[in-house]
């Protein structure tokens, strides 16, 4: 029995040593942050909260292990177009902003990484939209904006210009009000720029009435995209409604 303990309390020794010599990285705690910014604007994109996001490939990983694949993980963007992360190992990173609603952008390589560091991207979104007004009438409300490409050749079919409304400050692809009847007012196009705009560059759209409840508080705005990758909008600012 006595020689039973003493066999265990070794392999207790020889596991926790084993530990403690496997686990001497030090914790993350680089910071990397920065923002997307519209080129057309020069402001930060307005966007969805969470809506795509930065790609991070670790080259520093990859080169201290040899025929390793090289692995990525990605960084939330904000709504307004800023990202942070401030629990990174320090290294050399690829970065390449993807999924969005903007034109491929090329892989910013080789970025050092040490304690903090900021990297800002430019990026050009397939669709402008402006021009937006929020009409309420009575228990009716109508959403209209200007959509613009200001590139037309290579676009990806326009696929939808859609309104959104939320009653929280957090309004877009996300989080709306998911009823019928604003997702039936939305206008389904699926079709080239010429097809359905022609030779102008930019198309007015208006969508409602839509029907809102008295002594609430909306808020409001459009979001419109072509059929590329997973659809992402570009959108109009927000604007809140009230309703007497």
């Amino acid at each position: 029995m006595k020689n039973l303990l003493y066999l265990m309390f070794g392999a207790a020794l020889l596991s926790l040593a084993a530990c403690q010599k496997i686990d001497n990285w030090s914790e993350p705690g680089s910071r990397l942050y920065g923002n997307v910014i519209d080129s057309y604007t020069g402001k930060n994109l307005m966007m969805d909260q969470n809506d795509w996001q930065i790609r991070l490939i670790d080259r520093t990983w990859e080169k201290q292990n040899p025929g390793s694949v090289a692995q990525y993980q990605t960084l939330a963007v904000m709504f307004d177009g800023v990202y942070n992360d401030n629990k990174l190992f320090s290294g050399t990173y690829d970065m390449l902003p993807y999924d969005g609603p903007f034109w491929p952008v090329d892989t910013v390589k080789g970025v050092v990484l040490d304690k903090e560091k900021q990297q800002d991207f430019k990026v050009t979104p397939y669709l402008q939209l402006s021009n937006f007004t929020a009409t309420l009438v009575g228990n009716s409300l109508t959403l209209s904006c200007n959509v613009k490409a200001p590139i037309i050749t290579g676009l990806p079919n326009l696929y939808e210009v859609k309104p959104f409304l939320s009653l929280t400050t957090f309004c877009g692809g996300s989080n709306y009000i998911n009823i019928a009847e604003y997702n039936n007012l939305r206008k389904s196009i699926n079709k080239t720029w010429a097809a359905e705009v022609g030779a102008a560059d930019n198309k007015d759209y208006t969508m409602g009435p839509l029907p809102v409840k008295s002594g609430y508080t909306y808020y409001v705005r459009v979001g419109a995209c072509v059929n590329a990758l997973s659809r992402r909008y570009c959108y109009t600012p927000i604007v809140k409604v009230v309703v007497p």
